[in-house]
């Protein structure tokens, strides 16, 4: 059962109960300064980072006689409620924290180590009502006994079957592994250590560890990996490790207490378990740069938030990644950090080519905007004597697509009549009716496409000036038509097109500027966005590395993903949903923004996967409302956009700067990052033919040319 969201409850209304230990911590520097009373205990170091994700944290522990009355004051004024701090007889727990100057650790016991056990959270201290009342809340029951964490375990389960338990280990469990598993397979989410998985298990292998504790029935395990950051294995998704954040180490003390309350409060506010462990991880490395459980204290939600997302947005940590037992496969870099060279003996289908694809983009755009052999300046200043007026964008699959990309730039500056159509329903159901002073610019990268050369011969037939535009200037489309127009983009093997759909598409921009030029029209400006998008591309492939390898981690156990998006990125949408089935071979669906409302609003419901493609435009107030349904009905919403979602989403930034009609130049990116990583995690090639007979028959049906009647 799925209990880290509900669709009808607004998620300040699920608290997050911290079940822990409070104790007075005497802490000796290594420079000799000495602070005595401080508050410690993994209660207050887990509800202090709580607070930060979620507004509702509670704490539950047991204060002995001798408490600072400020400990419970100090975190009243930090905004958790501690109605759960029961009186005990006898003293709290006390320990001297003896830092060495090279940074070792000691604790020294200032009470009995029986005191511990004696002072352990009892059932019947959590407050009823909090268990009982509203939505079933998120429990974390830190590090404590073991008998402990399983009487407070079946109480809550017994009580409110629906809430979300997480469980933190304790260092003294390794003597009886099978109660500890017994009590692992009855939680949400298991939280151990790397020590005390090792430990646990036998064997210091994060990796095979987890997946031992998963096949014996353990819901997920979320594996501490201190420097390392933390392996997540849960559910259907891959195996995913969020890297650490770099920090400056002060004090380590708390740092997994810190990491498991953050988690535990970002599902309380509904996110989903990466992004959850994500903020884990970032909080844990914010907590270690100072002393104490108070290291956070100063830091507002609001902060934290905008920091979170201000590093994030640079390409940082958040990532999800799938190695074996921290080790990184050649093939996994980010793309945005550096063109590799292929690894040696891979497959021209291996989906590496495409990650090395993509990572040309901002190079691909530069050198088709120079235009430098003057082709486009050529084809420009031929519409323009012309006088055409009427412009048809035909091609299949990601070279239709890019007509659609292209069509407002097209007739926001040239002021022409632009349409972007299949190649089949041109050449069969519209080349016969084409106005006077029609051209047709047939667009396939391949040159192959037999629907799109019928497109030329057949709009030729009809009195139309034929334009290719192709990689391929010796293939049947540029024999076909009267002028080409070459794209000079070099492939790299057998690939999910990136790189060449955006080739395609910033040749069509680039022809709309220059065509505009010819005409006598002020271009000025836009010419000089244009010109910015290599850069601006750049930047959006450096902030989506991280968003990207995420979102991919959460769509894997999706079988169909939906994809939506308005005017010049509906087509970004359409490019998205065919990546799904290129590499991944996962059931992509993409249609317009509003027309989501009106038919797959029906099939769609609390985890539904939508991907709403909304830059700043015409469609963004209307993607805003569609985005607000989404959450609603409790949909998985992905926003790719310059601007940050207002409401729950995993952000696919894009870097603000390009108007709306150059825009599907950065929107393809994430979506193609999205594409190849689903792809790698789900361990597929190219296309996956399955046999070479295969491949064979499918590019003869495709490139076949059958000239046929239209209507």
């Amino acid at each position: 059962m799925d209990r880290t969201a509900t669709a009808d409850v607004t998620p300040a209304d699920r608290r997050l109960i911290v079940i822990g230990n409070l104790t007075i911590d005497d802490v000796v520097r290594g420079d000799g300064a000495v602070s005595m009373g401080l508050p410690g205990g993994n209660a207050v170091y887990a509800a202090v980072a709580a607070r930060l994700w979620h507004p509702a944290v509670a704490v539950v522990a047991r204060r002995g006689e001798d408490l600072p009355p400020e400990i419970p004051g100090t975190l009243r004024r930090l905004g958790v409620d501690t109605a759960g701090l029961r009186p005990v007889a006898g003293p709290t727990v006390r320990n001297w924290v003896i830092y060495e100057e090279d940074g070792r650790r000691r604790w020294l016991y200032r009470t009995p180590l029986e005191r511990s056990r004696e002072v352990a959270v009892r059932p019947a201290d959590i407050p009823v009502e909090w268990l009982n009342g509203g939505e079933p809340p998120v429990v974390h029951i830190a590090a404590m006994p073991l008998a402990a964490a399983a009487a407070l375990v079946a109480h809550v389960r017994d009580h409110v079957p629906g809430a979300l338990l997480t469980l933190d280990t304790h260092e003294d469990w390794d003597t009886d592994p099978d109660a500890v598993l017994a009590l692992a397979r009855r939680v949400d989410i298991f939280l151990p250590s790397r020590e005390e998985l090792a430990a646990l298990a036998g064997y210091d292998e994060p990796g095979k560890a987890a997946a031992m504790l998963r096949e014996q029935g353990v819901p997920a395990v979320v594996v501490k990996l201190g420097a390392d950051g933390a392996l997540v294995d849960a559910g259907r998704l891959p195996v995913l490790r969020i890297p650490a954040w770099p920090t400056d180490v002060a004090d380590t003390t708390g740092a997994g207490d810190t990491f498991c309350g953050a988690l535990a409060a970002a599902l309380a506010a509904g996110l989903p378990l990466a992004d959850a462990v994500s903020r884990a991880v970032a909080t844990a490395a914010w907590a270690v740069q100072d002393f104490g459980s108070m290291a956070l204290a100063g830091l507002e939600p609001a902060a934290a938030r905008e920091r979170f997302a201000r590093f994030t947005a640079l390409g940082e940590p958040v990532a999800a990644d799938r190695p074996a037992d921290l080790k990184e496969p050649p093939s996994a870099a980010a793309p945005g950090a550096g063109t590799a060279a292929a690894p040696t003996g891979a497959s021209s289908h291996d989906i590496d080519v495409m990650r090395r694809e993509i990572e040309m983009v901002p190079d691909v755009i530069a050198a088709r905007l120079a235009d430098p052999d003057g082709h486009v300046r050529r084809v420009a200043e031929e519409l323009a004597a012309r006088g055409v007026e009427n412009l048809f964008l035909v091609g299949c699959g990601d070279s239709y697509f890019a007509g659609r990309a292209a069509e407002l730039a097209f007739r926001r500056h040239t002021g022409i009549r632009a349409h972007a159509v299949h190649a089949l329903e041109f050449a069969r159901y519209q080349v016969r009716y084409l106005p006077e002073r029609s051209a047709v610019v047939c667009v396939s990268f391949s040159g192959k496409v037999g629907r799109t050369t019928e497109a030329a011969v057949q709009a030729d037939r009809f009195g139309a000036l034929t334009i290719a535009l192709t990689n391929n200037a010796d293939a049947e489309l540029a024999r076909a038509a009267q002028l080409v127009l070459p794209v000079d983009v070099p492939a790299l093997g057998f690939s999910p097109g990136t790189s060449s759909y955006l080739g395609l598409v910033a040749t069509l921009d680039d022809l709309a500027l220059r065509w505009a030029q010819a005409a006598g029209r002020d271009t000025g400006a836009a010419r000089a966005a244009l010109d910015a998008l290599p850069a601006l591309a750049a930047r959006t492939l450096r902030a989506n590395a991280a968003p990207a390898r995420e979102a991919a981690g959460l769509l894997a156990a999706h079988p169909w993903i939906t994809f939506l998006g308005g005017g010049p990125n509906e087509a970004s949408a359409q490019f998205g949903a065919a990546k799904l089935f290129e590499g991944p071979q996962l059931l992509g669906v993409s249609t317009n923004i509003e027309e989501w409302a009106h038919e797959e609003y029906f099939v769609s419901s609390r985890g539904t996967p939508v991907v709403l493609v909304a830059p700043s435009g015409a469609s963004a107030d209307r993607a805003a409302e569609i985005l607000s349904e989404l959450c609603f009905i409790g949909a998985r919403a992905f926003v790719v956009s310059d601007l940050p979602p207002e409401l729950p989403a995993l952000h696919l930034p894009l870097t603000p700067g390009a108007p709306e009609e150059f825009s599907p130049l950065l929107a393809a990116l994430p979506l193609s990052l999205i594409g190849f990583h689903l792809a790698q995690a789900l361990g597929k090639e190219s296309y996956n033919f399955p046999s070479e007979a295969a491949r064979k028959e499918h590019y003869d049906t495709i490139h076949r040319v059958v000239i046929g009647e239209p209507a």
